[in-house]
């Protein structure tokens, strides 16, 4: 008999089981259409799936707040229920139901989007007391763009010195903080303080950010700071030279062609040009520029900007052969002042056909020149036609002359 029963109990176990097992998986299935009625059905066959009620909320407004409510009730854990339940009570003005939901959020979870969530909300509202602390927070916990928080910062205040307060000393966070301030809000000045903290905390992911400011800052002629930029950058040996001394003729970056360029900062920059193959550097090979004779009739193919120092005299030096070439070659160095686009050499550049030759040309700098554009340039000689042939570059280097 008692053996008769535990079969009978387990039989009777066994059909409650499945039974149960086929109400949540036909309720999954009704769970994969997202409207109300599938979610109401849902909710018939499963009503213990805090899941479900807060899908409901999503589906039909009517209904949310005590879908969601429900949610809340069932999975009293779940962050993401109570964010989305302070979004709803938000919606219909419950402001402060709103502000605890999303508080409770916040205690729950440690990470970043609660403390987004809690944020934003205090943007919308417009509340500065609390808008600030909960932003240092949500910013502290970031895993992603956080350009948006940057941009509701400078919305509640025009205090630079403010929000710098509130970023952390993170090198994602303030390189990202560094790219919204000079590409998104144009303030150079005020990007300079953002960039010293970030040399402080610099990896190599900070390179990127730290170069696109020296490239802003080079194009709006402040080498001061670029130079700045950098050398710290060369100290920390982010970028593969040594930094740059001005006041010693220490002015030219990978002279010896070893490096690949970085295309940014003070390192050389190659133009593609149509009709020039460039073979660039970085190999033990020279650099060597190839002229299918259908390039351009005048064409930039290399440059780099210099620090220059004032009223004082330089030399310029140029190992290289040619292959193919004959005579005046039309291939020329230039050096621009980048404040006033005076030509330094004064039309000295040019580069004669040779088989190997150590070319030097010299010139000085007015007393306020400070920062150079130096170019290598290809403009078809009159009378001739366009070049076929090759230039090969071994070294180059720039200095104080005696």
């Amino acid at each position: 008999m008692p053996h008769r029963f535990v079969h009978g109990l387990a039989s009777v176990l066994f059909c409650c089981f499945g039974y149960w097992s086929l109400r949540v998986t036909y309720a999954g299935y009704l769970a994969r259409n997202p409207s109300r009625a599938a979610m109401e059905h849902a909710i018939q066959w499963a009503p213990g799936n805090a899941e479900y009620h807060a899908r409901l909320a999503e589906a039909e407004p009517a209904v949310a707040l005590a879908a969601i409510r429900r949610a809340a009730e069932l999975n009293p854990r779940s962050s993401s229920i109570w964010m989305q339940y302070g979004t709803v009570a938000e919606s219909r003005g419950d402001f402060g139901q709103a502000e605890t939901c999303l508080l409770e959020a916040v205690r729950l979870d440690k990470t970043f989007a609660p403390r987004w969530s809690l944020s934003e909300y205090y943007y919308r509202r417009h509340d500065a007391a609390h808008f600030w602390p909960a932003v240092k927070a949500a910013l502290a916990a970031s895993y992603d763009d956080v350009t948006p928080l940057f941009q509701e910062c400078w919305d509640l205040t025009a205090d630079a010195d403010a929000i710098l307060r509130v970023i952390p000393a993170r090198v994602d966070v303030l390189g990202q903080y560094l790219n919204f301030l000079v590409n998104e809000r144009n303030r150079l000045d005020l990007a300079l303080p953002v960039a010293m903290r970030l040399q402080e905390h610099a990896d190599r992911g900070s390179a990127t950010p730290l170069l696109s400011l020296c490239d802003r800052l080079l194009e709006r002629g402040q080498v001061s700071e670029a130079v700045e930029i950098w050398d710290g950058l060369a100290r920390a040996k982010f970028v593969p030279y040594a930094p740059l001394a001005p006041e010693r003729g220490a002015v030219l970056t990978n002279g010896q062609l070893v490096q690949p360029f970085l295309e940014h900062g003070f390192d050389w920059r190659m133009a593609a040009v149509d009709g020039v193959y460039a073979r660039s550097a970085g190999t033990t090979a020279p650099l060597r520029f190839t002229f299918s004779g259908k390039q351009p009739e005048s064409c930039e193919l290399l440059s780099q900007w210099l620090p220059l120092a004032p009223d004082r005299r330089y030399e310029l030096r140029v190992r290289y052969r040619t292959g193919d070439l004959e005579g005046d070659t039309g291939i020329v160095w230039r050096l621009l002042d980048a404040h006033t686009g005076l030509e330094l050499l004064r039309g000295s550049g040019r580069m004669m056909a040779a088989a190997g030759a150590d070319q030097r040309f010299a010139f000085a700098t007015p007393a306020g020149t400070r920062l150079a554009r130096m170019v290598l340039g290809y403009t078809r000689v009159l009378g001739t036609g366009r070049i076929n042939g090759s230039i090969s570059l071994s070294e180059i280097s720039l200095g104080f002359s005696e």
